[in-house]
């Protein structure tokens, strides 16, 4: 489990060598939000990731199609654009300001949507390639984090060559490469992704990575105190609430299964009188059917009730 802490601040005043983390969209745009922050920053580091965005790995690979498998992926920009200026040679990096020459940071890109704007993914989306990516920037940390031990070797070596033979292109460009690959790399600092114009609530982004493997600082705003949970502390009260909910929706399940039983038991009650009921009315059918029915029974009244007459009138005439 991942330990995540909280402070406030601005991401641009972490230590030198930092790993700044921010999420972003696949089409290599970043034009508003923590995005654009970071590209007023490093317009070097927007251009590579631009270039990385737009560029698909293969001819026969559509854009659209490669755009759509960097999602739940990391692109890892080193602090200076050593590689950009090998790689990009009909761009112009950008040069560094001073902040960025006196800290070096990485830059991670973590891609969590495919789109932006009206088209951004949905939440779960984001959430699951949050989980992807942030899986993918640890193991190219440790990647990273080798390389660096083993091209300080290398690079003692590429300096020495190039005392003997100053003007050897190809070996200035190995050294740049070694250079690059030799910077240190610090803790990771990160804003609170997605939690902008992703619009994925901070907690649920939070609980991803916590429950992976990549330590890291959040560094936030004081103006955004009052937007989501604050401390590990609402974490658990978070868990309690979703706890207290699945216990209410439990007790209302089990509550609509009473009521069935007793429904039920109400009618096994009620069928052996209403069975009695029917035998009663058969056995009535069956009396009027030998004679025995209603009629009978009020003619027999009948009788009774004109001996009683005879009698009283013979008792008058007495």
């Amino acid at each position: 489990m991942a330990r995540i802490t909280e402070r406030v601040g601005d991401i641009f005043d972490s230590p030198p060598n930092s790993i700044l983390i921010h999420a972003c969209n696949t089409k290599g745009s970043w034009g508003a939000g923590v995005a654009a922050a970071f590209k007023k920053y490093s317009p070097a580091a927007f251009n590579y990731q631009k270039y990385h965005c737009t560029t698909p790995t293969g001819p026969s690979t559509s854009l659209a199609a490669y755009q759509k498998s960097l999602v739940g992926t990391c692109l890892l920009i080193s602090p200076f654009p050593a590689v950009e200026t090998l790689n990009f040679k009909h761009r112009t990096p950008a040069k560094p300001t001073t902040q960025q020459v006196e800290k070096k940071y990485w830059i991670a890109c973590l891609f969590t949507s495919s789109g932006y704007g009206k088209n951004v993914d949905t939440p779960s989306a984001i959430l699951d390639a949050t989980k992807r990516a942030t899986a993918d920037l640890r193991e190219q940390i440790r990647e990273r984090r080798i390389r660096i031990q083993q091209n300080e070797q290398m690079k003692e070596r590429y300096e020495k060559s190039l005392q003997q033979n100053r003007d050897d292109v190809d070996t200035r460009r190995l050294l740049a490469i070694c250079e690059e690959e030799t910077e240190m790399m610090g803790e990771c600092y990160s804003v609170r992704i997605n939690s902008g114009l992703f619009g994925v609530p901070w907690v649920e982004t939070k609980r991803v990575l916590k429950g992976g493997l990549l330590d890291m600082v959040i560094v936030r705003p004081a103006s955004q105190k009052d937007e989501v949970v604050e401390s590990d502390h609402d974490d658990d009260l978070y868990a309690g609430q979703l706890h207290h909910q699945k216990e209410n929706s439990t007790k209302t399940v089990k509550s609509a299964e009473r009521g069935q039983e007793e429904k039920r038991n109400r009618i096994e009650e009620e069928e052996p009188i209403a069975g009695a009921t029917q035998s009663g009315s058969m056995n009535k059918g069956v009396k009027r059917k030998n004679g025995e029915g209603d009629g009978a029974e009020e003619k027999s009244k009948k009788n009774r009730g004109g001996g009683k007459q005879t009698k009283l009138n013979f008792g008058k005439s007495k």
